[in-house]
């Protein structure tokens, strides 16, 4: 294959002359960059978002006003703090005192599992990440094949009997070498931003759980000294 004719080809030629193992590296590429698009959508403007909540439900907690808190939770049912605070609100007016004192551990409880819903589809990139070179590799190996059953077809070597091989053998590799690449960068860059966004979601659940607990030891305090007549 001369240079002018490896600059003539289209794309898709290209897809096509690096053989049979290009059809699941295009698959993984395009489920990676589907990920990518997805975990980009959910992470724009969580962070932002997470931080305006916060704010608004700590000034209303500060206000003692539940229903309010109530209401605002469930404008903001997409966002982990304010499902967060819907748990403990719930458990804290329940009329069964076990689940009422365990309002704590069922917002911890929740939490892991949003922190787990948080890192949903990143172990597609790891994946395609450590398994797209040795898809490429696969094809390099192929190619060689090919190129040897050619040279055992004709009788003879050169570059123009094993050129077909060679090519398919490159494109795969570099295919695969660029389908990992992506996959890992991306894989990285989303596990660095869940670390943020998990660790911003644990220090409001953390500061409004102080709150909250202020808010129930009063209210037990205020109950018994009813309770005593004063």
């Amino acid at each position: 294959m001369s240079t002018s004719e490896l600059n003539s080809q289209s794309l898709w030629d290209l897809v096509v002359s690096g053989g049979f193992t290009m059809v699941p590296l295009v698959f993984c590429s395009l489920v990676a960059w589907g990920v990518i698009f997805e975990r980009l959508w959910n992470y724009k403007w969580l962070e932002r978002d997470l931080k305006s909540f916060h704010l608004l439900a700590i000034n209303t907690l500060l206000c003692s006003d539940f229903e309010a808190l109530g209401t605002l939770c469930r404008s903001h049912d997409g966002l982990p703090t304010a499902r967060l605070l819907q748990v403990a609100l719930e458990r804290l007016r329940s009329k069964d005192l076990r689940l009422k004192d365990g309002w704590f551990e069922a917002l911890e409880r929740k939490r892991q599992v949003i922190n787990l819903e948080l890192r949903r589809n990143l172990w597609i990139l790891g994946t395609i990440g450590n398994a797209a070179p040795f898809i490429g590799l696969f094809g390099t190996v192929i190619g060689i094949l090919r190129s040897f059953q050619s040279i055992a077809k004709v009788g003879s070597g050169g570059f123009a009997v094993v050129a077909a091989g060679i090519s398919e053998s490159l494109i795969a590799t570099a295919a695969g070498i660029v389908v990992a690449v992506v996959s890992v960068l991306a894989f990285n860059a989303f596990q660095t931003r869940w670390s943020s966004v998990t660790t911003l979601i644990r220090v409001s659940a953390e500061e409004l759980c102080e709150l909250l607990s202020t808010h129930v030891t009063d209210s037990k305090r205020s109950s018994k000294e009813e309770e005593n007549g004063f």
